[in-house]
């Protein structure tokens, strides 16, 4: 009698466990809140819950996990599915008590406040509610999921979401266990606190409208990989040993109020790829730059002066240099034409001198057309406005010429004659339709998640200089006379 039992016991342990009715039966009815919406942009949309079918099991479908031994549903996925529809406090979403991971990011739950009951999903490691039309304040019950490892409530309206100063710190205070923290664009209106989770590998905290003294705590958080602080009020020098910092990738400090000097240790981190510092009040030299991983460099508008290091000529990876609206000064380093993957060059509006020109405005530079540039094949941007070139622009005898090139700026400058028809055809960049938009990309999308382009336009003596932000798809213009 034994032996048949340990048999049972055997093979209906092997069996896995189905998914629980009442949690079947809170999903289905979660789904019929919202309407599907295959346009609303999310590169594309995947309605994963039309699949979803009441006479099979709940745990074999789309992006459903379930617990191999319990059967309860531990991971939902439903990101980019459509999903249209005000989201309601009480949903049944949150009868399901044993979710570890919850991915509602890019939807559009139409503006409704993000619901204090998710802060009893007690089990839950990750959350993402990113960019799907939520609003109003983050709940403090958001701090109760001690268990959080990864947070994402990012929006891209600044209006949306707000988290206020004693949340903000009651947050970092209880999750401990955060390796990601990205809430890009809520409205924090505080100082950054101190008590982050030295867990931390991302930190994303641009446009939140954070102030005060940057705290040299960010930089003892020695697991970064990303550290994003942009677009915020934040004043005072970075801190002078940033060397810990072995594992950084990415550091974005721009549109900031910082000052001081850059700190030498910036220059020798050994993994950082992306490093922006654009727009703050920096003042000094760059120092020789000794990490070979760079991709994107940014320090436009500062109040850096010196020399260009002549170490840019090992980047050899490098595809965005962009040192404008400085004190630079001196020659440009004749092998900053050696870079084969750059892309964006831009020197202007610096003390610059000499004849080798380089993607330059507002400088001294006399000669004629540098048609030689057309061979950089990775060339996107080209300005060479407001300088003393002249002569006659020659005709294109290749057919490559600025392959890529989008936007090219050769006004307020000494050239004669006809435009070359054989050289504007090659700009055939220029024609590329977006797939999603619609429209001209005349600027391209970029894999650096940040940079900010420019282009001005010169009509009865004003200047218009447009902007557009590859981070947020925002176009916006200032006007100067």
């Amino acid at each position: 009698m034994l032996y048949p039992f340990l048999c049972q016991l055997v093979f209906s342990s092997s069996l896995p466990h189905l998914c629980p009715k009442d949690q079947a039966h809170a999903l289905l009815q979660f789904r019929q809140i919202f309407t599907i919406n295959t346009s609303y942009y999310c590169g594309p949309p995947n309605p994963r819950t039309l699949s979803w079918n009441k006479s099979t099991d709940c745990c074999s479908w789309d992006r459903v996990q379930c617990d191999e031994t319990t059967g309860q549903v531990i991971e939902l996925d439903l990101a980019c599915s459509g999903l249209q529809g005000k989201f309601h406090s009480n949903s049944s979403l949150f009868q399901l008590s044993s979710l570890k991971k919850l991915d509602l990011s890019h939807n559009d739950f139409s503006g409704s406040l993000i619901s204090p009951k998710f802060g009893e999903l007690s089990s839950l490691t990750h959350l993402y509610l990113s960019r799907s039309s939520f609003t109003g304040i983050i709940p403090a019950e958001i701090s109760h999921l001690s268990k959080l490892q990864v947070l994402h409530i990012w929006t891209d309206d600044p209006y949306g979401l707000r988290l206020g100063p004693y949340n903000f710190e009651l947050l970092l205070k209880n999750l401990t266990q955060l390796r990601e923290l990205d809430l890009y664009s809520v409205n924090i209106s505080s100082p950054i606190p101190l008590n982050f989770s030295s867990y931390l590998t991302k930190l994303q905290l641009s446009g939140s409208q954070l102030r005060g003294i940057l705290p040299e705590r960010v930089f003892h958080l020695f697991n970064l990989e990303y550290l994003y602080l942009s677009s915020n009020s934040l004043t005072g020098p970075i801190p002078s040993n940033v060397s810990g910092l072995q594992n950084l990738q990415r550091l974005y400090l721009s549109s900031n109020y910082l000052n001081g000097t850059i700190p030498s240790s910036i220059f020798s981190l050994p993994s950082l790829s992306l490093l922006d510092l654009s727009n703050n009040s920096f003042s000094g030299k760059i120092q020789e730059f000794k990490s070979k991983t760079l991709v994107l460099v940014s320090v436009k508008q500062n109040q850096l002066q010196g020399p260009i290091p002549k170490s840019f000529q090992d980047q050899h990876g490098l595809i965005y240099l962009i040192l404008s609206q400085n004190n630079f000064s001196g020659q440009i380093p004749s092998t900053v034409c050696n870079l084969k993957a750059l892309g964006v060059l831009d020197l202007g509006s610096n003390h610059l001198n000499g004849t080798i020109p380089q993607c330059l405005g507002n400088n001294d530079l006399n000669d004629t057309f540098p048609s030689w540039l057309g061979g950089l094949p990775d060339l996107q941007i080209l300005s060479l406005r407001s300088n003393k070139l002249h002569g006659r622009i020659s005709d294109s005898r290749t057919d490559n010429l600025f392959a890529k090139i989008r936007v090219i700026d050769l006004s307020s400058n000494g050239f004669s004659g006809n435009l070359p028809v054989s050289l504007f055809e090659n700009f055939q960049a220029m024609k590329i339709i977006g797939e999603n938009s619609g429209t001209r990309e005349y600027i391209a999308e970029d894999n650096s998640g940040y940079y900010m382009n420019s282009l001005i336009v010169t009509t009865k003596g004003w200047d218009r200089e447009f902007f557009h932000s590859s981070e947020n798809k925002h176009n916006y213009q200032s006007l100067k006379k």
